[in-house]
């Protein structure tokens, strides 16, 4: 982001180059200062670290996607869609009715998008999870896939074209407002390929599920909703979540190879068994 930011002197102004520049040092020096401490305060911060840092680098991306790729796709995209949907399959999603209170709690559920990995992690950080770093690595590597997304496919999303009358007159006595704050908290538009926030759900159950069952389970009606959310609220095309799936997999497996995969529970209990007399591992 500070390369691309720097090739465009005259159309990024000096503050946000520099404001860019500043938090990507701050973040390489706090990262190495931090090192590997196994407790007290500078555990916590390294683990929290990228908690701050990928939201200021979703909201500086808005700033910069139109340097790198100005033609917007959302017309690509719908066609993608008709071609999946059918005409009136399409015109009937974009236009399907909601119940105030299903609008609500799909609002609600979209909402919790940021709060799944927090929680993911602060869940397995209290534990000290020996995989902790494996499935922050996890998560992050996915949240810069999907931006790097953006930027190859820039795009608004249903909610700005065919149903922006509907996402407009969407019912709900929490949600309308819920939604007015969150397009106004969101300072990158045209996010709409492929879903982040499908791909991102995905990659917190994926690690959820092999590090802390319990947690899963609290997580995947959340997630679950959020996904539907996605498409029924218009804020993504259905193009947009079906793409999230291979490249959320994708994204993970680039996480294994550069920081480990993450194991399963019961399968790193097995590995850290201590062995008996005749070498089998006791379990």
């Amino acid at each position: 982001m500070v390369a691309i930011a720097c090739a465009y002197p005259a159309r990024v102004p000096g503050m946000v180059r520099l404001s860019l520049a500043t938090v990507a040092g701050l973040f390489a020096v706090s990262a190495l200062a931090l090192g590997d401490n196994e407790g007290g305060w500078r555990y916590w911060a390294r683990e929290l670290l990228p908690v701050p840092v990928l939201p200021y680098m979703f909201m500086n991306l808005g700033q910069l996607i139109p340097l790198v790729n100005p033609r917007i796709r959302d017309q690509a995209l719908l066609a993608i869609d008709r071609a999946l949907l059918g005409s009136d399959a399409q015109a009937a999603l974009y236009s399907l009715p909601l119940p105030a209170w299903v609008a609500d709690a799909l609002t609600l559920a979209y909402s919790t998008f940021y709060f799944l990995p927090v929680a993911l992690l602060l869940v397995l950080a209290a534990r000290h999870d020996r995989y902790l770093p494996q499935v922050v690595a996890a998560v992050a590597i996915t949240f810069v896939v999907s931006y790097a997304g953006y930027f190859a496919v820039p795009a608004y999303g249903p909610r700005t074209t065919v149903a922006q009358q509907r996402y407009q007159s969407l019912p709900g006595l929490v949600g309308d407002h819920v939604r007015e704050k969150l397009d106004q908290w969101e300072k990158t538009k045209t996010d709409a390929f492929p879903s982040g926030h499908t791909m991102i759900t995905l990659a917190v159950l994926y690690c959820a599920r092999r590090r802390n069952r319990t947690l899963y389970n609290v997580l995947l009606p959340f997630g679950s909703l959020l996904i539907v959310a996605t498409v029924l609220l218009t804020y993504h095309y259905v193009i947009d979540v079906l793409a999230a799936v291979p490249l959320a997999a994708a994204s993970l497996g680039l996480a294994a190879i550069l920081a480990g995969r993450v194991p399963p529970a019961s399968l790193a209990r097995v590995q850290m068994a201590p062995e008996t007399a005749n070498g089998r591992a006791e379990l």
